[in-house]
């Protein structure tokens, strides 16, 4: 696999590292706006028993020949999983290992939510998966999240009372423009050759919608649509000019379309304007004369916080405490931009540590209080949004904000400063592993 792709190959598909951030980030803004529910592992009794399952209970005579294989294969498996076992749930050992193998997984999940925190499983989870990292689902907001704007109304109405979260973040001083006219370039003689028209259709179909190809030579291509492509963060190089004269020449052969923009969002139409979209967003679902009352700056956290904890809109402030990702707890202030990546894995692995099981436990109770404000202020303004949004914006002018004070000192954002507090299995350990 090319170096310059990044990520895993599954299903003939291939998702770039940024993609798969991405997507991540967003399933984990998705389950964070779905309400407080907390997803444990199903009652190891279940009330009806599936016909299936009363078969598995009644079966009798010796094991099945494959099933002796198969526990045989996966021994270390087995032990490592029985180590798991040992280091947090001891008390427990006979009753998980008693459960039917495809249960085994199951029981341990939800006698370990009934000690620890409630474990982040999919139906589907082996005893393999289980023990190669620790399940944690990080619901904090994302720089990619905020600007896609892909949010319940609730979230958008709340999120343009808050300043932007990310002033001074490096990303907004990129350029996503074309700084010139691949159509008005000199035209040297070129003519693609079938391995050009056959490179760039393979790349094509590689990424996901929105997958970015990162250009060596200084410009991306974003996939938009199944046979379409767009040209972004060009620089403004001899070389630059040429590779994307060629490029759309390429992709015109190939029966792909591509765009671009030489008018595209400057870094300075992003420091200067980063709200813009949001506030237009929120125009086009409560109105103009009530989008124009907000600020355009926005309100801190710590303004909303001292007009409405304790009120009828308690929970605003919990909010954008969660929008600068300052809750202090971790599920809730981070996301997978603040995460390390295994190469050829979708997913950030986290240790089975007793540091990261603690971490997590302590903090679960204040995770549940704020995730049950959130989504009590969500709903209301949902129920009715444009009387009750204009309800919550005359309550918090007429307790004038702009007397109370705000942070001083630095307000840009560091990304150093939010790198998971979680530790994290890395490529090095992965080789001491092997070599031991």
């Amino acid at each position: 696999m090319p170096s310059y792709v990044l990520g895993r190959r599954e299903k003939n598909k291939v998702w770039d590292l940024q993609e798969i951030i991405r997507q991540n980030n967003e399933a984990a803004l998705d389950y964070m706006m779905s309400g407080q529910q907390v997803n444990t592992a199903q009652a190891p009794l279940p009330e009806n028993w599936a016909l299936s399952v009363l078969a598995k209970e009644l079966r009798v005579g010796p094991p099945v020949l494959s099933e002796l294989a198969e526990a045989f294969a996966d021994l270390d498996t087995i032990k490592e999983f029985l180590r798991l076992i040992r280091t947090f749930l001891p008390e427990h050992e006979r009753d998980i290992l008693g459960e039917d193998r495809s249960r085994r997984v199951y029981r341990f999940a939800f006698l370990f939510g009934q000690h620890y925190y409630p474990l982040p499983l999919n139906t589907d989870c082996r005893i393999s998966e289980m023990i190669s990292g620790m399940p944690v689902t990080l619901m904090g907001m994302s720089y990619s999240a905020y600007h896609d704007l892909g949010m319940r109304i609730g979230y958008l109405l709340l999120l343009s009372l808050i300043p932007y979260p990310y002033e001074g973040d490096d990303r907004d001083e990129e350029d996503d423009s074309v700084p010139f006219d691949p159509r008005f370039l000199p035209t040297a003689e070129y003519k693609p050759s079938r391995s050009d028209i056959s490179w760039v259709i393979d790349l094509v179909k590689s990424l996901s919608i929105g997958g970015v190809w990162v250009a060596p030579m200084g410009f991306s291509v974003v996939k938009v649509a199944p046979d379409e492509i767009k040209l972004k963060d060009a620089a403004n190089t001899p070389e630059v000019k040429e590779t994307i004269r060629r490029t759309l020449l390429i992709a015109d052969k190939a029966g792909i379309k591509a765009q671009f923009s030489t008018t595209g969002r400057t870094s300075e139409d992003k420091l200067s304007g980063a709200r813009v979209p949001l506030l237009d967003a929120v125009q086009g679902i409560v109105g103009e004369d009530i989008a124009r009352r907000i600020p355009v700056a926005g309100w801190y956290p710590a303004q909303l916080r001292k007009i409405t904890d304790g009120t009828k809109y308690d929970g605003v402030g919990a909010f954008a405490d969660w929008s600068f990702s300052n809750t202090g707890c971790i599920l809730l202030d981070s996301n997978y931009d603040d995460c390390s990546f295994q190469e050829g894995w979708g997913e950030p692995v986290f240790i089975w540590s007793e540091y990261n099981v603690k971490i997590l436990t302590d903090q679960w109770p204040k995770v549940v209080e704020i995730r049950s404000k959130l989504d009590h202020i969500v709903d209301w303004i949902e129920k009715d949004p444009i009387p009750n949004f204009n309800e919550l914006l005359t309550f918090i002018q007429e307790a004038h904000p702009e007397k109370i004070p705000v942070p001083k000192g630095k307000s840009f954002y560091d990304p150093t400063e939010h790198w998971i507090a979680l530790e994290q299995k890395n490529e090095e350990e992965d080789e001491d592993d092997n070599e031991e």
